[in-house]
């Protein structure tokens, strides 16, 4: 059965990161709010709120990790997927953090609307093909 996309937004040449605790905490998670929010109309966004609101949610997730080079000591490639994930969902909430400062892209209040996530780590050969795509979609609920 197809779904449809409720939003959709993909981030070429930009590098996963996964949250570090201490320092770079929080900027991992802002500088991947203002990818989205460059990436992505904001109308796009707030069109995107309305269809999302209230809704069970499914989230889809490709994570493009460039493998470096032999002229380079790279571990972009061994990031764990469980940690890539982190960021992008706090990221699509009300807020990116607990203390609620700093804005997220409040397409869903919490995580906690999230049933299903689809995730899938490919590592790329060239640096100018790493990225993310996230889709956010209807959960289904028949099996």
């Amino acid at each position: 059965m197809s779904q449809k996309s409720l939003f959709t937004v993909e981030l070429k040449r930009f590098e996963p990161h996964t949250v570090r605790s201490g320092r770079g905490h929080k900027n991992v998670k802002k500088q991947l709010h203002e990818a989205i929010m460059r990436a992505a109309d904001g109308d796009d966004i707030g069109a995107a709120r309305e269809k999302i609101r209230n809704k069970i949610l499914r989230i889809d997730v490709e994570f493009r990790l460039w493998k470096g080079s032999d002229k380079t000591t790279n571990t972009r490639a061994k990031k764990d997927l469980d940690n890539l994930l982190k960021p992008v969902l706090d990221v699509l909430q009300t807020s990116l953090n607990t203390q609620q400062t700093e804005p997220g892209l409040d397409l869903m209040e919490g995580d906690e609307s999230v049933h299903e996530i689809n995730a899938k780590k490919f590592i790329v050969d060239d640096e100018s093909e790493e990225g993310i795509r996230i889709t956010i979609l209807e959960h289904s609920l028949a099996r």
